[in-house]
């Protein structure tokens, strides 16, 4: 997550290791099993696995 509360993923490339996903968050969490979560503006939660979030 940037400044713009922009989020990125990070797909351990050398070339391109940050690539933007869509969306915006005010917070980002991880879970023990590697899926991400993130809280948007509005307090909403998401899901993020592999290219679809959810």
């Amino acid at each position: 997550m940037d400044s713009a509360n922009a989020i990125y993923r990070y797909t351990n490339n050398d070339a391109s290791p940050w690539v933007n996903i869509p969306g915006t968050a005010t917070d980002i969490a991880a879970g023990a099993d590697g899926t991400a979560w993130h809280v948007n503006k509005n307090g909403d939660i998401f899901r993020y696995t592999g290219d679809q979030p959810s």
